[in-house]
């Protein structure tokens, strides 16, 4: 399956790395939205919150730079020679769902920095009615959403592969 100049297995491999960095990224993810949060609440009442914040933080960091490293590499896949417009298309929604998830990632990243910061402030309800939390929290599932629906249209790539 490889044409000159253009690494379709590559390419595969490279979803499927993506693809781990969704998964770690989604477990963090849980940690504080989904069912898996009520851990907060025992960290809470141990104290430990802060330090589960910080935690989070450093691995959404790590998650952010084995993105990048992967960014070029999925770029460089392309560099010389011919594809066909399956695996263009393929390589173009596989970049822009990499960058849609270390949007995510960065956004989740300064949630739990203001959190551990100073979270009763970041929760604070202000004059507009609204929290610097909700506010970074609506933003966070903007992100959400393009992540899914990028996420959608690839799978649907992958299967037609």
């Amino acid at each position: 399956m490889q044409q000159a100049g253009w690494d379709v297995p590559g390419l595969i491999d490279y979803g499927c790395s993506v693809a781990d960095v969704y998964r770690r990224y989604h477990e963090i993810h849980g940690a504080i939205f989904g069912a898996a949060s009520y851990r907060m609440i025992i960290d809470t009442l141990r104290r430990r919150r802060q330090r589960v914040y910080h935690d989070h933080a450093q691995a959404l960091a790590g998650l952010r730079a084995e993105l990048a490293g992967h960014e070029q590499a999925i770029i460089d896949l392309v560099e010389d020679g011919p594809m066909k417009a399956t695996d263009r298309e393929i390589h173009r929604v596989l970049l822009a769902y990499l960058r849609a998830l270390d949007r995510a990632i960065h956004a989740l990243f300064a949630i739990f920095e203001n959190l551990q910061q100073d979270e009763n402030d970041y929760r604070n309800v202000g004059a507009d009615g609204h929290s610097r939390f909700s506010r970074d929290k609506r933003l966070y599932d903007r992100h959400l959403s393009e992540l899914e629906r990028l996420g959608t249209r690839l799978n649907r790539l992958f299967t037609s592969f």
